[in-house]
């Protein structure tokens, strides 16, 4: 198949699934053109049957705003008839299927190109909410030719709000788990953490609704207790909130903030813990990766992270808001070597089982063949 994938570049859930399911897809034989303002955050590795295109901004002096729909929906359309594309798959909702639903009308003489839309959380939880956005997302799922949801979370937030007028697919977030797998590093251990402390770590973008304000003050409470040491991934507009928090705490020597990171499977695999807060989740990828390293997850009880965190097995849900409980039910595990340890191989025997790249990319061709084929009107 010859596939189109349009996605944000920047790092967060949506554009990463987009970025892996293109080499997944890649793999198994079929043609994928990325299509971004950028490149992708994870696009990073050469693969002859991937081709990126960069989406160019229109900048007038009529346009006081870069026109990036309509900029993304004339660069699909070229790409659909000039590389004969089947599938158009637009990560996030806006603007991405509108801009696939542009590019299909213009091509529709020429082309029986598809639309599918994967809804991944804040296009639904978020943006999606905002009046001035509801109708315009409401149409782009009635427009769409299949919808998939991340989680049965994100389908239920779906119906609920937009009731769309066809079937929505779940379809989770998935990892490869040949790459995403714990690695022995006793040298980069000891650089961030001496032999007796624990490491815990947190990976996400620095926004509002991931509350990482809640999981340096969950370690504050930890530290405590447990000899440890705290490592923040990521960067956004709460970073310097963050690092204020730090000093404020007298945290400044036990926590590394390293911004944003390609290469995380190293640093999973010295973690001992997961912490994850975030308000909302449509899925949480974060925590799936971690998991699939061995690294159990502990985490607010919201979105579609209790589809796949399971309480007592491969980690812990607490209601959200509830440091001291988080706190506690860190020390718990980190207490226990061999509870820890027990819920970390059940992490990654759920990741393998469940959300294993090889067996969510199916999921993904056997929806674009039925739309191919008809199956799907």
């Amino acid at each position: 198949m010859k596939i189109a994938i349009v996605c944000y570049p920047t790092v967060g859930g949506s554009g990463i699934v987009a970025t892996e399911l293109a080499y997944n897809l890649a793999s198994f034989g079929n043609i994928v053109h990325l299509v971004s303002y950028s490149p992708p955050f994870r696009f990073n590795k050469y693969n002859e049957n991937i081709f990126f295109h960069n989406v160019p901004i229109t900048n007038y002096p009529l346009f006081e705003f870069p026109m990036y729909t309509i900029s993304i929906a004339a660069k699909l359309a070229e790409i659909v008839e000039s590389e004969n594309i089947e599938i158009i798959h637009c990560h996030y909702a806006i603007p991405h299927t509108i801009s696939g639903i542009i590019a299909k009308e213009i091509v529709n003489k020429f082309s029986k190109v598809k639309v599918v839309t994967t809804l991944h959380g804040t296009d639904v939880t978020l943006v999606g909410k905002q009046e001035n956005f509801r109708k315009i997302v409401q149409y782009a799922l009635n427009k769409t030719d299949a919808i998939t949801c991340v989680s049965e979370f994100l389908y239920q937030s779906t119906i609920r709000e937009f009731s769309p007028n066809k079937p929505i697919e779940v379809i989770p977030n998935f990892v490869d788990t040949n790459e995403y797998k714990r690695q022995s590093n006793p040298k980069l251990r000891r650089r961030f953490a001496d032999d007796e402390e624990k490491i815990i770590i947190h990976i996400s973008n620095f926004r509002k609704v991931k509350r990482v304000p809640d999981v340096v003050q969950t370690f504050s409470l930890i530290q405590k207790q447990i000899p440890s040491r705290l490592i923040l991934v990521g960067d956004g507009p709460d970073f310097s909130e963050i690092e204020n928090l730090i000093i404020k705490l007298n945290l400044k020597d036990k926590v590394w903030l390293l911004g944003e990171q390609t290469s995380i499977v190293e640093l999973l695999s010295i973690s001992d813990l997961f912490i994850l807060t975030s308000e909302t989740e449509g899925f949480g990828l974060a925590a799936l990766e971690a998991m699939s390293c061995e690294v159990p997850v502990v985490c607010y009880n919201v979105g579609g992270l209790s589809e796949f965190v399971f309480y007592g097995i491969n980690g812990f849900l607490v209601p959200l808001g509830n440091i001291e409980l988080l706190a506690n039910k860190s020390i718990e595990l980190l207490r226990n070597d061999t509870l820890r340890q027990i819920f970390g191989i059940n992490a990654r025997k759920t990741v393998v089982e469940n959300f294993d790249s090889r067996i969510i990319t199916e999921k993904y061709l056997n929806l674009y063949l039925s739309l191919i084929n008809g199956s799907i009107l």
